[in-house]
């Protein structure tokens, strides 16, 4: 039980907080405008297989998703998913305050 506590934890934190790091280590992709969409996908994958700092946080991320296929085999499906998902949101609301980022708040999406 505690295995399985500490790997929804590991998990959560896992995600949550690479997130933060992803989105900083992709900055300038969405500005790549060469006019063909075929240059734009080389463009996109050049810039972003040559920067490390978008590379550590996806492959920690992606041990995050190891660590929860094998936590699945061992916890409760019911449990498992809404405490990871929950603790993602969680680690990525702290590590991207850390980095500066404004928390979400309730006027999140604009009112008409």
């Amino acid at each position: 039980m505690l295995k399985s506590i500490l790997s929804l934890i590991g998990v959560g934190l896992l995600w949550g907080a690479t997130n933060p790091f992803i989105r900083l280590g992709s900055i300038g992709i969405e500005s790549v405008n060469s006019g063909s969409r075929w240059r734009n996908l080389w463009l996109e994958l050049r810039m972003i297989t040559t920067r490390l700092n978008y590379w550590v946080p996806f492959l920690l991320n992606q041990m995050g998703s190891a660590m929860y296929v094998w936590t699945l085999q061992h916890t409760n499906l019911t449990i498992a998913v809404p405490v990871a998902n929950s603790l993602s949101f969680a680690f990525t609301a702290v590590t991207g305050y850390f980095l500066g980022e404004k928390l979400p708040g309730k006027c999140k999406y604009p009112t008409v």
